[in-house]
């Protein structure tokens, strides 16, 4: 049971929260939100029974909607208070849909579904890379899709299972995830590649569908839930030692879906196997015998750390011990690396103007590291971080941490996809 009162709101969380940090109001505070939530939850919050909940408008609804989901107060909290569960709690049980049948469509239709992703973006990749002009004539949320749509080829169909090349290992099977999938395809190829190098078969089931990540994250529970137990059907764990992610979002809602289900339920056993599987990639990269890297990469790189990364799955070092192994990288420390971008899945379309102050403090502590490569292990900071790169001198390239160890094993490709948007 997530409790409201084990928030002892002192504080601790104040300098971890992106939209503080941004406004300097309480309300834009974890603590601020909590005691909010406490409200719109509970009958008696401040003890009296003649007290009663608050009834639930859009303009309480506001505080939480500007929340990134960024998961950094549970860091800093003393208490352990399960910030975003309880977030999503909320915005499931008691905020209002009103005004969200648009972005749910959207949601529903397009955003979890990489095909039709792939087929809505090709106009914004064609505009972007043909016709930067007429970005001034869209509507502003299509205008912000335009900035952060990166320039991708669109790639043909992942084959369901890939052999691993020398002495086998194992198998691992892949989440190819929606706007990875669509949109940076090719991390999904690297992924595959190194793994079947390291000995690997890798399995890509496909049935698999979207994680429900955002669904959760947007307060719909039961699709969150139809989604997980569609995945949790579809993968043959009885096949494979892990499932790995290369979206850090979809591997932390991956490793939490039990909570999205009744310990009693009949499938609450089959769903706490599959999560016990969900490894990030970088987890996976950073245990195994890699082959040797062959490749030098003379360059200064900088790491970010993705939100549902580092706050979300408690993963730090492995990306960092996966780099160090690269041959002739050398790797700088970026200040606030784990404080968010503003992406945050569809941070940058729901609260654009927050979002780009984000982008503006992360832009400034990358420029001081000087780095000529920025590594993450997201798809949204990796299209967040990307659309304003070329902003900075030399326009530094943006990639994804398993990128980084497919060039060192196989050498870059021709065109160097990815650099800035």
């Amino acid at each position: 049971m997530i409790d409201t009162r084990d928030c002892i709101h002192c504080g601790l969380c104040l300098p971890a929260c992106p939209t503080y940090a941004l406004t300097g109001s309480e309300v834009d505070s974890p603590r601020g939100r909590i005691y909010l939530m406490r409200h719109l939850l509970e009958a008696d919050p401040n003890g009296s029974p003649d007290t009663p909940a608050l009834s639930p408008d859009p303009a309480l609804s506001a505080p939480l909607d500007r929340c990134l989901g960024c998961r950094a107060c549970e860091t800093a909290c003393p208490s352990a208070v399960p910030y975003g569960r309880l977030l999503e709690h909320v915005r499931s049980e008691v905020l209002p849909p009103q005004g969200k049948r648009g972005w749910k469509l959207l949601l529903d239709q397009v955003l979890t579904r990489p095909r039709r992703l792939t087929l809505a973006t090709a106009p914004l990749r064609f505009m972007r890379r043909w016709t930067p002009a007429l970005e001034g004539y869209l509507p502003k949320g299509l205008r912000r899709m335009a900035q952060i749509t990166p320039n991708a080829p669109v790639l043909p169909p992942l084959p369901e299972r890939i052999p691993a090349i020398g002495e086998r290992k194992g198998a691992i099977a892949l989440l190819t995830g929606c706007a990875m999938e669509a949109l940076y395809g090719e991390v999904n190829r690297a992924t595959i590649r190194v793994l079947t190098a390291s000995g690997y078969d890798v399995l890509v089931p496909r049935a698999q569908g979207c994680c429900g990540a955002l669904h959760a994250h947007d307060g719909d529970a039961a699709k969150a839930r139809a989604m997980m137990l569609h995945n949790v059907a579809a993968f043959p764990l009885d096949e494979v030692d892990a499932i790995t992610v290369t979206s850090a979002g979809c591997g932390a809602a991956m490793k939490d879906y039990p909570h999205l289900i009744a310990e009693d339920s009949p499938e609450a056993a089959r769903v706490a196997a599959f999560s016990a599987k969900v490894k990030d990639i970088s987890e996976i990269l950073a245990s195994i015998q890699l082959p040797p890297l062959t490749h030098a990469i003379p360059l200064k790189a900088t790491y970010h750390d993705a939100c549902h990364l580092a706050h979300g799955q408690k993963v730090r070092q492995e990306p960092r011990n996966v780099l160090d192994q690269v041959p002739g990288l050398s790797c700088v420390a970026l200040r606030e690396s784990d404080f968010c971008c503003g992406g945050a899945g569809s941070y940058a379309l729901l609260q654009p103007e927050l979002s780009q102050a984000l982008l503006a403090r992360k832009l400034e502590a990358i420029a001081e590291t000087g780095a000529q490569v920025i590594v993450t292990g997201n798809p949204s900071c990796l299209m967040q971080i990307g659309s304003g790169l070329s902003t900075l001198p030399g326009s530094p390239e943006i990639l994804h941490t398993v990128q980084v160890l497919d060039r060192a094993l196989n050498g870059p490709p021709p065109d160097k996809p990815g650099k800035g948007q």
